[in-house]
């Protein structure tokens, strides 16, 4: 999962893909792709899962 930062009103979601509406503000094709925990959370796990 990543998470999604709007850039008209800065609300933040987590999700696969990008959305396509943000629901705090309503505006249409304005998030952006942002690094974060949700990225390093799921790699680390996936990382465990394989050293197993």
């Amino acid at each position: 999962m990543a998470l999604w930062e709007c850039s008209a009103c800065g609300s933040i979601r987590e999700a696969r893909c990008q959305p396509k509406k943000c629901q705090e503000c309503g505006e249409r094709e304005t998030f952006i792709k942002k690094p974060g925990e949700a990225e390093t959370a799921s790699a680390k796990k996936a990382a465990g899962k394989a050293g197993k």
